[in-house]
């Protein structure tokens, strides 16, 4: 299902959008906030982790030991 928005562009954004035919300006401006949002959510992701990783002891052993543990006990 799609949603009609209504938002502000900058003028330089929409001097440049101009130049796109008007089927395709939807498809373009769904394809780059589909594209920022995955980023947004992919640096959001590495905060919590790097968060975690200051928060969090580091783990004894090594994680090839773990691995071969593990397989070991299947």
């Amino acid at each position: 299902m799609a949603h009609r928005v209504n938002f502000i562009l900058d003028n330089h954004v929409w001097d440049a959008l101009q130049d796109i035919p008007k089927g395709e300006r939807s498809k373009l401006v769904n394809h780059a906030v589909s594209n920022e949002l995955q980023a947004y959510r992919r640096k959001k992701a590495a905060r919590a982790m790097d968060q975690l990783r200051k928060e969090m002891k580091p783990a004894d052993g090594a994680s090839e030991t773990w691995i071969r543990q593990d397989r070991d006990h299947h």
